[in-house]
């Protein structure tokens, strides 16, 4: 089972908040797949990069 940084149960299709490569800026997206140790989350597209960033699982807070 994977957990996000407050402890709470993550799902593909769960929205979280993620702080954006690169910067320190918060950011939504939806999370599109998950494996042992890692999320990929789909997400609009930023200033740069593509639409899909990989963060690991205590890295990212799931929004209920």
């Amino acid at each position: 089972m994977a957990q996000d940084f407050l402890g709470n149960e993550i799902n593909i299709g769960d929205p979280v908040v993620f702080v954006q490569l690169g910067y320190r800026c918060l950011q939504k997206g939806i999370v599109e797949k998950l494996t042992d140790k890692m999320v990929f989350i789909k997400h609009e597209l930023f200033n740069r990069g593509g639409d899909i960033t990989k963060q690991e699982h205590n890295q990212v807070i799931k929004i209920r």
